[in-house]
């Protein structure tokens, strides 16, 4: 009976061990098949009204700023490397020297549309060609004239007591205006009333005849009297159609230029012409491609330089006028030349000029009044090979 008790006691309690052994199997189980997490809800999540990506007005902004910094970075770059003459404050920093006058590009119309056109050589009217490079004279109350006369002024008033007679008119480079602003300039101190003289000293590519209309080199002149076969008054020319100016052209082109202007001759003939003018100006090939003007600068009372804006750089400007001054001639000073009227630099130091540009009807004092009959319906302009090859410098005002 004690026995009995004994293994009930061991059956019952292994019943209850193993009761409890199966209740934690079974919660082992129920446990491995759920899956623990420590995330807890804090707020309930909530569409957007608007897309996260992209960010479409912060990129607006950030390009717009790369773009502002990129362009005047690339102003800056651009003006750093540009190392032409621009403006008269480049002229005076470069050279201390006075900018005389600022003379407009040729435009399509004469005030109101500012285009840049190609270079018109002339129109026929009444049988004598017409340049449009002589403005002064076929357009006087152009922009151009005005700037022209604006240069005859600063002469004149260059020198106390009395201005310089004899004018020689150069530049550092080709095609750069300096033929055009010599006639332009003679015809109007010639519009003063005094008499003028033009010469073309030019011997290796002259513009003055084919402006003036007297000829194209096969007839005496300049070259003609330094050669000796031929008299200081059968050169000088008497225009026919403007009155007060006389021009001496170059005639044959000569083997040696420089010879010619080196000798005694030419220096005779200013003290010759000195006593018969008032007025007497000279146009000079340019001084970095022959020497020609360097000699003939001592002979002038002044020496006027003329620059092209945008194109001519700094190092032959300055060089230049070192050349002049190594000879101690006298620098009137310079024309800036084929300027943008647009140009902000160009508005603001001339106010005046968009105001009175093309004022008044436009009269050519050149040539007589066309009757209806004689007058074409459609002036036609028309360009020239051959005075572009023979003149760049007149044609690239």
């Amino acid at each position: 009976m004690v026995q009995y008790n004994m293994l009930k006691r061991d059956a019952e309690a292994n019943k209850s061990l193993y009761d409890g052994l199966l209740t934690k199997l079974k919660e082992a189980g129920i446990s491995s098949a759920l899956q623990s997490s420590n995330i807890r809800i804090v707020d309930p999540a909530m569409v957007p009204s608007y897309p996260a990506r992209p960010a479409k007005a912060r990129n607006v902004v950030f390009a717009f700023l790369v773009g502002l910094v990129g362009g005047i970075g690339l102003a800056l770059m651009l003006e750093y490397m540009d190392n032409t003459v621009k403006t008269p404050d480049d002229i005076e920093t470069l050279s201390r020297l006075p900018s005389l006058a600022v003379v407009p590009a040729f435009t399509e119309s004469n005030g109101d549309g500012g285009k840049r056109s190609r270079i018109l050589s002339g129109i026929t009217t009444n049988g004598h060609e017409k340049h449009v490079e002589l403005v002064a004279q076929h357009a006087p109350k152009s922009q151009m004239s005005e700037a022209f006369r604006a240069l005859r002024t600063s002469l004149l008033l260059s020198q106390a007591g009395h201005p310089p007679q004899v004018i020689l008119v150069t530049s550092a480079l080709p095609r750069e205006g300096k033929t055009t602003a010599a006639a332009n300039l003679a015809v109007t101190l010639a519009q003063l009333g005094d008499r003028t003289l033009l010469i073309d000293a030019d011997l290796r590519k002259p513009g003055v005849g084919r402006l003036l209309n007297l000829g194209d080199g096969k007839y005496a002149g300049l070259s003609s009297y330094l050669a000796g076969v031929s008299s200081l008054d059968l050169v000088n020319i008497q225009h026919p159609l403007i009155p007060n100016l006389s021009a001496i052209p170059t005639g044959p082109l000569p083997p040696n230029p420089a010879d010619l202007l080196s000798s005694h001759k030419f220096a005779d003939a200013i003290v010759e012409l000195r006593t018969k003018f008032k007025f007497i100006v000279i146009d000079t090939p340019p001084i970095m491609a022959a020497t020609d003007a360097v000699i003939l600068s001592v002979q002038a009372d002044g020496v006027l330089l003329v620059v092209r804006s945008g194109e001519t750089p700094k190092e032959a400007f300055t060089r230049t006028r070192d050349l002049l001054v190594s000879v101690k001639c006298h620098l009137l000073g310079v024309v800036l030349n084929a300027v943008d009227s647009s140009a902000p630099d160009y508005y603001y130091s001339y106010r005046y000029y968009p105001y009175s540009y093309g004022y008044g009807p436009q009269e050519a004092t050149d040539v007589p009044h066309l009757g209806d009959d004689d007058a074409p319906a459609d002036p036609v302009y028309k360009s020239s090979a051959s005075s572009h090859d023979r003149d760049d410098d007149a044609q690239q005002l």
